[in-house]
């Protein structure tokens, strides 16, 4: 269920930033698979979410980001994004959307740059972060003009204690990266890089010295699904892309982001996204 926050005027004392929540959403694993997740972005705010339950992917700008229980997802203002959650499970999360967030040498509504990680895992202060996201969804729902500022100030936390996690992330990454590989790991580099060819999972295993069945039942057992459904995901999400941002012809997008004819793409494309791309184009055209 999603609600916005109704704003009359009433005399509060200001924050330093003129933070503002717009809307604030918690949605059960039901809700969620009942919903048309299409590729979209927000043109006047930035949205946290919060994952409660299930696993999935999901697709930042073209940058597919796995993402499970405790992870906090962080969609800037004009960020390009799709939920795709694990087949027969959803997400049950909370989503807050806010406006007025200024940081010097970010564009509004951006609370991280272009290369930051974008999925955060909360850890050990998971409970943390469901009380504030709980909160404001609380008031949110309730709809007391009266707590605007309790409001507002409560979502100022909640975006400090965000950027304070992604420092905590971006330093950790610095050892991480330096450590050995894992097999999963490999594959899903792999993957991320060759996703627009015309590749099979033969392929991924000949170039890793695996054999196909394993390749497939390690990267299934470790993100939860095989991995070609993995590279449609890379690939549909790349088309929506191209679709919004360029007038290729279908079929020539289709081809680049790596399908061998364009009748697959349109089944998969419509499977995933709910629209045929014709009509996600045409959804997108006044964007």
């Amino acid at each position: 269920m999603q609600y916005f926050f109704d704003r009359r005027s009433y005399a509060v004392k200001k924050v330093n930033q003129k933070v503002r929540v717009i809307y604030a959403s918690f949605l059960t694993r039901e809700e969620f698979m009942q919903l048309r997740r299409v590729y979209h972005s927000h043109d006047d705010a930035l949205e946290l979410m919060l994952i409660l339950g299930g696993s999935g992917l999901v697709i930042i700008d073209g940058v597919p980001c796995n993402v499970s229980v405790g992870d906090i997802i962080i969609y800037n203002r004009n960020s390009y994004h799709q939920e795709n959650a694990d087949l027969d499970k959803g997400f049950s999360l909370y989503a807050v959307a806010a406006t007025g967030i200024r940081f010097p040498g970010l564009p509004d509504d951006h609370i991280c740059g272009k290369d930051a990680p974008k999925v955060l895992n909360t850890e050990n202060d998971f409970e943390k972060f469901r009380m504030l996201f709980s909160r404001i969804f609380n008031l949110v729902r309730i709809g007391d003009y009266r707590q605007t500022e309790l409001l507002d100030n409560y979502m100022k936390v909640l975006i400090e204690e965000v950027i304070l996690k992604c420092n905590e992330q971006k330093e950790k990454s610095l050892f991480v990266s330096s450590g050995k590989k894992n097999v999963s790991a490999e594959i899903l580099a792999w993957l991320n890089e060759h996703y627009m060819e015309k590749i099979t999972l033969q392929d991924v295993a000949d170039d890793l010295s695996l054999s196909p069945g394993y390749v497939s039942h390690i990267f299934k057992d470790r993100f939860g699904y095989p991995p070609m459904q993995y590279v449609n995901y890379l690939r549909i999400g790349r088309a929506q892309v191209r679709l919004i941002e360029s007038n290729d012809k279908i079929a020539t997008i289709a081809m680049d982001v790596g399908f061998n004819n364009i009748g697959n793409f349109n089944r998969t494309f419509l499977s995933l996204v709910g629209l045929t791309p014709r009509d996600f184009r045409k959804a997108h055209s006044n964007v």
